[in-house]
């Protein structure tokens, strides 16, 4: 792993920073096959609750397939903001910090203007994902070294709402909703065709499943811009509606608007 100290004195290695780029979208293309499997695999078992009759067993197990699903996007959408950095990384090289009133330098005012969004979302992540992405914690430092501390704690805190709202739904907690917990337990059913699935006992009020999703909530107003066939929209396989992030400038910016699995 690229150590900070190799850096300083150093300036910011476009060549050097690619590398880390890479290596952090190999470790999350790694992880997020991983989750990939892991959700095959609980899917499958659900499937067996459901088929047993055991409604309330799989009521609860799915939550945490969700999330995994969900986590899943999150890993996407950063990967793209990764290939999004690589692809400008000497944009960012050669940007200069401009002074402040008292003629100081201010590394913060360096970032890119229309690169902000994809490196505070980087550097919010790299807080969540680190332990499974280290990677990511060296090109934070790369990052303070270049636009300094206060820019990496704002980023980190997101005081500013710089960071992709949707990678932090996706990446942060996440408690399904009880109608989105139904909506996917029915869509295992039909993968797995099972005609004896009783949806209505899912929303039995004596069982565990209503304890559930009053913890949850239970269901929850949709976001107008989620709406299936809104302009831009992806459905993703956990049945989320993914909007644009922003009008699209060139192929990079095209990938982050389809957000699609490989």
């Amino acid at each position: 792993m690229q150590k900070f100290s190799d850096l300083v004195g150093k300036g910011f290695d476009t060549s050097k920073v690619k590398a880390t780029i890479r290596m952090c979208t190999t470790r999350l293309g790694m992880q997020k096959n991983k989750l990939v499997n892991s959700v095959k695999v609980q899917r499958r078992g659900i499937a067996e609750l459901l088929a047993i009759g055991k409604y309330d067993g799989a009521r609860i197990r799915v939550e945490s397939c969700i999330r995994e699903d969900v986590n899943i996007e999150g890993y996407e959408v950063l990967s793209l903001f990764l290939d999004l950095l690589a692809n400008r990384v000497q944009l960012i090289a050669e940007s200069k910090p401009l002074r402040d009133a008292h003629n100081k330098r201010d590394p913060s005012s360096a970032c890119p203007p229309e690169l902000k969004e994809a490196i505070t979302s980087v550097l919010w992540a790299s807080a969540r994902v680190g332990d499974t992405v280290p990677e990511l914690a060296t090109l934070r430092k790369t990052f303070e070294g270049k636009f300094g501390k206060d820019f990496v704690q704002m980023a980190l805190s997101n005081t500013e709402y710089s960071v992709n709202q949707r990678m932090m739904e996706r990446l942060g907690m996440y408690t399904p909703p009880n109608e989105k917990c139904i909506a996917y337990l029915r869509n295992i059913a039909t993968e797995y065709q099972l005609e004896n699935f009783d949806e209505d006992k899912l929303k039995d009020p004596n069982g565990i499943v209503a304890s559930a999703a009053a913890a949850s909530g239970g269901p929850t107003a949709v976001d107008p811009s989620l709406q299936k066939g809104a302009p831009g929209c992806v459905v993703t396989p956990s049945g989320l509606f993914l909007p644009p992030l922003t009008q699209p400038r060139d192929a990079i910016d095209q990938r982050l608007l389809r957000l699609k699995r490989a």
